[in-house]
């Protein structure tokens, strides 16, 4: 009962399997796509965190792209991951064969951007015989570290106005959510609004599970395996059982598992925590300047949904409150989600929720009226 209310890893249908290039590798990217594409369609690109592949969201993917009636057409969802971190299963290159020293968040931005090349390549392909006008609408939805480069993705692709097609029109951001655009009037908002300052105990758990990880991956690259795996048994025990700094609750306990059972991918699985230190050492001009909410949510609306049960949580409470303003003054069709009874997958533990939540804000600023009169954007 556990592992079925966690994580859905039987899929109900076999998504299609396509790879695309990223750093070094031709065909080193992983996408499953799931949905049959149509000419008027909502296309969802998804890319996790650590330490998932692409299983544990495939769950909540084929429901998004189930149809359920007129009013909720299915999706066209592809399903990508950091480099390295996908079941090698579906791929047979080991993934210590892709680049020892990991990839930065610069060059995971150009992977998902090239997996949403592919994927709006496949939709258009499949749906050109149609005599109906091909018009789509884009959410990018992220998790965890995948996070990070989804504000990459849609800020660059705001700036960078030579690639519209593939700027996303929404975002859905699971469970992690970065700070405010600092060109926003965001201060003059929420001057007036008390906000919670995450306390010393905060920051030591956000801390030590990243020193810990970021440490281990280092012994990786610099020494051996073998050495990484010690220098994460020693921190691992230090953070986790001595100390009990914990970021998750038990809630997450049989998810965090799962991953254990390979101790030595989830150990190179670590390298965006080592990356995110050697950023941070380069002083005010990081990748992080510009990993924010976008400047306009009323252009690019974003839906944030999030797990309560946690000992910290992964958001900027800024952004979470920002969000929240929008929500109550009409001015976007950002909105904040909280699930009281779930932790950092929230979208595997309750799947019926996240999948409600995602259908309603697909359609539009009116679903949540009692006729369920509000039309999708397309």
């Amino acid at each position: 009962h556990a592992l079925k209310s966690i994580c859905d890893i039987i899929m109900l249908t076999s998504p299609k399997v396509f790879n695309y290039p990223i750093p070094g590798n031709p065909t080193g990217g992983i996408l499953h796509i799931y949905g049959e594409p149509a000419a008027a369609q909502d296309v969802i690109l998804y890319c996790g965190g650590f330490p998932d592949g692409l299983e544990p969201i495939s769950n909540l993917a084929d429901r998004l792209a189930t149809e359920l009636d007129e009013q909720d057409r299915g999706c066209y969802v592809g399903v990508t991951c950091y480099p390295g971190f996908d079941n090698k299963s579906f791929n047979e290159q080991k993934y210590t064969g892709y680049k020892k020293s990991g990839f930065t968040f610069d060059e995971v931005t150009c992977c998902v951007r090239n997996a949403a090349d592919l994927l709006f390549k496949e939709h258009a392909e499949s749906v050109s015989s149609s005599e109906d006008e091909c018009k789509t609408t884009f959410t990018l939805m992220t998790h965890d570290w995948g996070v990070v480069v989804g504000h990459l993705f849609i800020n660059r692709a705001i700036e960078e106005r030579s690639f519209t097609q593939h700027k996303p029109d929404r975002l859905v951001m699971l469970d992690v959510l970065l700070r405010p655009n600092p060109n926003s009037n965001y201060r003059e908002v929420l001057s007036g609004i008390e906000i919670y300052k995450p306390t010393r105990r905060d920051y030591l758990f956000a801390l030590s599970y990243r020193t810990a990880f970021a440490a281990s991956f280092a012994a990786l690259q610099y020494f051996s395996e073998t050495v990484g795996l010690i220098v994460l048994a020693i921190l691992g025990t230090i953070v986790f059982t001595i100390l009990k700094l914990n970021p998750l609750q038990d809630v997450d306990g049989e998810h965090a598992k799962v991953y254990t059972k390979d101790l030595k991918h989830y150990l190179y699985m670590m390298y965006p925590y080592y990356h995110m230190f050697k950023e941070m050492s380069k002083g005010s001009a990081t990748i992080f300047t510009t990993a924010t909410l976008p400047l306009d949510l009323k252009e690019t609306p974003i839906l944030y949904i999030y797990g309560a049960k946690k000992n910290v949580m992964f958001h900027d409470y800024r952004s979470v409150a920002l969000l929240e303003w929008e929500e109550r003054e009409g001015l976007s069709e950002s909105r904040v989600v909280r699930l009281e009874d779930s932790g950092h997958w929230m979208y595997c533990q309750e799947p019926e929720v996240c999948e409600s939540e995602i259908r309603k804000f697909l359609k539009g600023r009116e679903a949540s009226n009692e006729n369920g009169g509000r039309q999708s954007r397309l």
